[in-house]
């Protein structure tokens, strides 16, 4: 039988305005009139023609009857609805978890299976404590729902139901608390300094004349009249504040009678131990199967109950039988979803109540939502008001015993025989009191360790290692946790860490027209530091010119000489001092050889005065639209990107280095930058110069125009840009420290590989190489002619170019897109790889072509880079917390409750599960039609004609 029948009556009615006697009386009395007119006229007109007028004005009175009588087809249509129980169960893999005896509410899942009943009274009570819980929020949201009503000016039909489900549940509740006595009186289990006093206080709360009349007032507005009493509708607004109180002291009853309860289940006396060493799924089949012998069955017959899974996508299913066999074979099955979409059940059950009405959803879930989805739970609760869901949750709400290797860092850049900062976060739960030991390992080798005293039950701690880098290229570290007894999880005790070790000296030419406060920062900046030689160039006051640059007191002129510096910085140079054979030698040393430029903005030349000559091609920024108000102040502000980027890594973790840049935000302004400082498209924007009073968080659109640090690749090298003359104000915060760490960090990064692979012509980079799993890789390859000149190719085909992806036997091709902003520059996203070590090399006859060039020239070396994608174990197996705030917000804003097991049949109980009947009446007159009008008037027209025909009056 469907959800909804539909029956249909057809009839016809007599819907006249007057009293049946009434018309019996006019119709004698016309056809009296009839008749004695016809009987005095029928010796004049002959008995046919009588006769003939009597059958004429028979039919003209019948016809005037019948539409007085207004008769009306009525086709009576009623349609019934039943309503809908859903029973919505969290089937993820967090519910094959197997809580640790008494963390998760054992108690009350042991009374609902109806295991402990017979155990002990005062484990009895702790149910019919719930029971009176859920019977009170009943009653609190029905008298609520009752004074929302008249408010509005509601129906009286709504009013009615919300008090009398009030009143019922009241009833309920009342008689729990009897109960209660009943059952715990003669085993003396009540008598305690702290039960009595609340049975007392809430015997005094519910037996009350206010409950009594309600009750009354129900039951007269049942019967259709109007109440006598005149404040019936603030007592109603008393009653809702006394049925908070109410259940608060319920609460605390229960909350006492487990705590007891509890004492003799520990005890041993208490067979809440059938549910020892159960999963979740376990223990909601066997309450399943409890309930629907006892509640779920009895409600068929009026209500449908519809059974719904969900874990990472909603699901339902056919019968109670089918369910519970699946949630009894959970913690046995390998393909439960690593995921809790509590949003997608929730919008399942919405879509339900679109084709029929809900009465009321239990959700019997662990509550832990951790789907990254565009909507959260708590915003789908919101359109759900008319529908409660109440929640029964289970779990432990404590993380169990683990620990968890949250995060580490390192820098990723750095110089050999550099001391490096490696930092752990570590957390540890239900570990007090224990100590473990974190190792630090290279090559599997243990090279440092801690002792770390946990002191809490969830406790936070950063474990910091300081090693010295002394190999240059690739160190890897590991940072492993010795495990502990009974963790949840060894998966999590482990990372790695991956350092870039470049060369430890760094070869820097330091150019300027005039002797900046920049450039003499700079210039003792790196006269002091050992690992730097720094040649000088001057223009002003005077021409000063030292190492390489003494002799020619000039810059470079072949691409051979601007290679003998790693790296190169302009500041306000003028074009006269910097000819154009230096300028294209400068930009082929740095598409071919790698180099680094950095730019630094003056007022003067750099880099409006280069528009015409070929540094352009390097400049990575144009000049803004707007002109600046005069004497308005910047500060620095680190971008997205920024954030992340070894460059800007002034602090020694990561931590610290936003510390450091909130510090440097807020104490020191830039008092001018350069127009120029829009950023191109090719151009990754690292530090923003963010006008003061756009205020503490401007926007990323106000920002994105106006940039301090910037750079752009330029062949196999980088051209960065310096809005303004200003790092050296650095050092005005914390002494020289943050000036010398943004500069060390910045070189660092100008020499350290890109992680590039390849020969001259065809290279291939990622971002990294290890990757978190599903993180996305970003894979770019870059083509060069025998001149350094990026080779573009128009063509679409996969056979010209493409990545060939190689993980153990598996292999496949991956389209390489074109980068629109960066020209010999092609792109591949990878997305949604499993865990692995990949090769990723270039391929395509476009790439056959550039390695038969270099091979004949002796240059060949094949393109390829070398990835990882680490396997990570998914939130939903690590953290399996039951969120029990979660839970409640979704129930509140639902109209629903927080329930135990215990109360689940009290709600069932006192849900309105009668079947939502509308009844629609069409009603079709029978006498409003010309035809009748037109035989009373054609009756009387023969008469009419007749007697004119005969000469009769």
């Amino acid at each position: 039988m469907g959800a909804t029948e539909t029956t249909t009556q057809q009839y016809i009615a007599l819907e006249h305005p007057f009293n049946l006697p009434l018309i019996v009386l006019i119709t004698l009395l016309c056809g009296a009139v009839m008749l004695w007119a016809l009987f005095r006229e029928r010796r004049i007109l002959g008995m046919k023609t009588t006769s003939s007028f009597f059958v004429l004005r028979v039919f003209a009175v019948a016809a005037v009857l019948w539409m007085l009588l207004a008769p009306t087809s009525v086709l009576e249509e009623s349609t019934s609805t039943k309503k809908a129980v859903v029973i919505l169960s969290d089937v993820s893999a967090s519910m094959a978890t197997v809580d640790p005896v008494g963390t998760a509410d054992d108690l009350r899942w042991a009374v609902s299976d109806n295991a402990a009943h017979s155990d002990s009274p005062l484990i009895e009570t702790v149910a019919l404590a719930d029971r009176t819980i859920a019977a009170l929020g009943i009653a609190h949201r029905e008298l609520s729902a009752a004074i929302s009503e008249l408010e509005k000016h509601g129906g009286d039909r709504l009013v009615t139901e919300h008090v009398g489900l009030a009143s019922k549940a009241i009833t309920r509740s009342r008689m729990h608390l009897d109960q209660v006595r009943d059952v715990g009186t003669p085993a003396n289990v009540l008598d305690s300094d702290t039960i009595t006093p609340l049975l007392s206080r809430l015997s005094t709360l519910l037996e009350s004349p206010e409950c009594d009349a309600l009750a009354e007032l129900a039951e007269t507005l049942h019967r259709d009249r109007t109440p006598t009493e005149a404040g019936w509708r603030e007592g109603l607004t008393d009653l809702v504040g006394r049925t908070a109180i109410a259940r608060r002291v319920s609460i605390e009853l229960a909350e006492q009678l487990s705590k007891n309860a509890s004492a003799l289940r520990d005890s041993g006396t208490v067979a809440s131990a059938t549910f020892h060493n159960r999963a979740r799924g376990e223990r909601v089949a066997s309450f399943l199967n409890q309930l629907g012998h006892s509640s779920l069955d009895s409600i068929t017959e009026i209500a449908d109950v519809r059974w719904s899974f969900f874990g990472d996508a909603p699901r339902d299913l056919s019968s109670d039988n089918e369910a519970k066999m699946f949630l009894s074979e959970l913690a046995d099955r390998d393909d439960l979803a690593k995921v809790t979409d509590l949003s997608s059940g929730l919008r399942h059950v919405d879509r339900m109540r679109q084709d029929q009405p809900i009465a009321a959803t239990f959700v019997l879930s662990d509550v832990a939502h951790n789907h990254a989805g565009d909507r959260k739970p708590t915003e789908i609760a919101t359109q759900m008001e008319s529908s409660p869901v109440y929640v029964v949750p289970i779990g432990n709400p404590s993380r169990l015993r683990d620990i968890d290797l949250l995060s580490t860092s390192a820098p990723s850049v750095a110089m050999r025989n550099d001391a490096v900062v490696i930092e752990a976060q570590l957390e540890a739960y239900q570990c007090l009191g224990e100590t473990c030991v974190v190792q630090l390992m290279q090559d599997g080798q243990m090279i440092d360790f801690r002792n770390v005293l946990i002191d809490s039950d969830s406790a936070s701690h950063r474990i910091r290692f300081d090693q010295r880098v002394a190999e240059i290229g690739t160190a890897t570290f590991q940072i492993a946790v010795d495990p502990l007894d009974g963790e949840m999880t060894l998966e999590n005790n482990f990372s790695e860490v991956e350092i870039n070790v470049t060369r430890s000296d760094i070869k820097v030419l330091l150019a300027d027209e005039h002797p900046r406060w920049e450039y003499r920062y700079l210039a003792q900046l790196f006269r002091r530091d050992d690992k730097v030689e720094v040649d000088e160039l001057l223009y002003h006051p005077r021409v000063i010119a030292t190492g390489r640059r003494e002799e020619t007191k000039t810059f470079p002129i072949t691409v051979d000489d601007w290679d003998q510096y790693d790296v190169v910085i302009l500041g306000d140079i003028r074009t006269d001092h910097f000819p154009a054979q230096s300028q294209e030698s400068l930009l082929q040393y740095l598409r071919t050889r790698g180099g680094t430029l950095i730019m630094i903005a003056g007022d003067s030349a750099m880099p409006a005065a280069y528009q015409d000559h070929p540094l352009a091609a390097a400049i990575p920024v144009r000049p803004t639209d707007n002109a600046d108000a005069p004497h308005r102040e910047y500060s620095f502000r680190v971008t997205e990107q920024g954030r992340s980027h070894v460059a800007l890594m002034i602090g020694e973790t990561d931590s610290a280095t936003r510390d450091a840049w909130d510090f440097v935000n807020r104490f020191s302004p830039l008092h001018k930058v350069s127009r120029w400082r829009a950023p191109l498209p090719t151009a990754r924007s690292l530090i923003a110069a963010a006008p003061r009073d756009l205020g503490p968080s401007p926007s990323d659109a106000e920002l994105s125009d106006s940039t301090f640090l910037c750079w752009q690749p330029v062949g196999r090298g980088r051209a960065v840009y310096l809005a303004g003359p200003d790092t050296y104000r650095l050092r005005f915060l914390r002494g020289d420290q943050l000036h010398y760490r943004f500069w060390g960090q910045l070189m660092r990064w100008a020499i350290a590989s890109d992680l590039s692979a390849g020969n001259r012509s065809v290279r291939i980079r990622t971002g990294k190489t290890l990757y978190e799993t599903n993180q996305s890789v970003d894979v770019e390859v870059e083509l060069l002619d025998a001149e350094g000149n990026p080779v573009v190719e128009d063509s679409d085909a996969t056979d010209v170019l493409h990545l060939r992806l190689i993980s153990g036997q598996d292999e496949r091709m991956v389209p390489l897109v074109a980068d629109a902003d960066r020209p010999g520059h092609y792109r591949a996203e990878l997305r949604s790889l499993p865990p692995g070590v990949y090769q990723a090399q270039p391929g395509g006859s476009l790439v056959d072509s550039l390695a038969e060039i270099d091979a004949a020239e002796s240059l060949s070396e094949i393109a390829s880079a070398t990835f990882t994608i680490q396997a990570d174990l998914p939130s939903e197996l690590v953290d399996t917390r039951c969120n029990r705030v979660l839970a409640g917000q979704v129930a509140e804003l639902t109209g629903g409750q927080v329930l135990p097991p215990t109360a689940v049949r009290e709600i069932i109980e006192l849900t309105n599960l009668d079947p939502v009947v509308t009844h629609r009446v069409q009603r079709q007159p029978l006498w409003l039609r010309w035809r009748y009008l037109w035989l009373v008037f054609g009756c009387l027209q023969i008469e009419w004609i007749v007697r004119k025909w005969r000469g009769l009056s």
